[in-house]
């Protein structure tokens, strides 16, 4: 995010911890997200839709569920903060809920706009990347594997020309 926006931190305090309440702490910040020179704060959440206590309702109802959950949990923290607070939801298969979805949009468009590239192309490419994170961040198989790649060739098989984006 920081190639899009420039102030973004990790793990940002949104509510410091005390006797009666524990504090809250959320993934990102970045300012100027969503409105110039206000900060936008996110949580991400990554949902097995395939666990047994979500297999006999339909994802997006279940995505759903989590973005509400999200909101619920930091919004008033958010907003005594003067912040926007906005979930990033997703499945372990990649699907995205409607705010994740908005966000995309509107990183994609901002990177087109930087780059100097087509909407959809940098669209693609976000969704793919993303896709391919969460991926290795829930497959134990991709993740057994830490060694250093050489070049792209090690990775793709090919020289990649489809993906050098940002060059």
């Amino acid at each position: 995010m920081s190639i899009a926006w420039g102030n973004c931190c990790k793990e940002p305090i949104i509510k410091e911890a005390s006797d009666l309440s524990p504090g809250l702490r959320g993934d990102l910040a970045c300012r100027g997200v969503w409105e110039p020179q206000r900060e936008a704060l996110f949580d991400v959440r990554v949902v097995d839709t395939d666990a047994p206590s979500y297999v006999t309702r339909p994802v997006n109802v279940v995505l759903t569920a989590a973005e509400e959950e999200k909101k619920r949990k930091y919004v008033s923290a958010c907003e005594q903060r003067h912040a926007s607070f906005t979930p990033l939801v997703c499945s372990a298969d990649a699907k995205f809920a409607p705010q994740m979805t908005a966000f995309l949009k509107v990183i994609s468009e901002r990177l087109a706009d930087k780059w100097g590239r087509p909407h959809e192309t940098v669209r693609g490419w976000v969704k793919v990347r993303l896709a391919f994170a969460i991926l290795r961040a829930t497959s134990m198989c991709v993740r057994g594997a830490r060694r250093k790649w050489r070049n792209v060739e090690d990775i793709l098989g090919m020289d990649g020309a489809g993906l050098r984006i940002g060059s």
